[in-house]
């Protein structure tokens, strides 16, 4: 049974991560875990 969905930024299977900002659920690798935003979001953090 799958618990993550896709990624809202990449598409691809494994999101684990929600944005605190826009509470997208993303990928590792479309998340800045030092700051909890998704890649979208960093710039404007």
């Amino acid at each position: 049974m799958e618990i993550s969905g896709l990624c809202n930024i990449c598409g691809k299977p494994g999101a684990l991560f929600t944005c605190i900002l826009c509470g997208k659920l993303v990928c590792r690798n479309c998340f800045d875990i030092k700051h909890n935003v998704c890649g979208k979001c960093h710039f404007k953090y």
